[in-house]
């Protein structure tokens, strides 16, 4: 796990989603792991089309809403740990993807940051 730092701090990690490489977001202040629809052109299962999300709206980091438009389940490997999760798809997303507290309490991923 990085710190990056420019003027606000994130904390990355790499990981693998559908088995590419690359740096995630960790965010124990996210209920849910969301994903850049942009992003999802790239990395997703052209053959499993993202069920709608008809839920309420929901605000990213910064605020704002993040247009979620669906669900799809993706296959993680983070922390030496493979897993099947649901993600949110979202339209106004500027992060890649964000893995919430609801991947990270299911495969036990605690945060100390000292």
């Amino acid at each position: 796990i990085n710190i990056d730092s420019p003027t606000t701090s994130y904390l990355i990690a790499e990981a693998k989603v559908n088995g590419i490489r690359g740096l995630v977001l960790l965010d124990t202040g996210s209920g849910l792991t969301i994903i850049s629809f942009q992003h999802w052109s790239i990395i997703g299962d052209k053959s499993s089309p993202p069920i709608p999300y008809t839920g309420p709206d929901i605000h990213g980091p910064e605020g704002s809403s993040i247009c979620p438009v669906g669900w799809v389940t993706v296959d993680i490997a983070i922390a030496g740990i493979i897993i099947q999760h649901k993600a949110i798809l979202a339209k106004n997303f500027k992060h890649l993807i964000l893995i919430g507290n609801d991947l990270m309490k299911n495969i036990g991923i605690v945060l100390d940051i000292q």
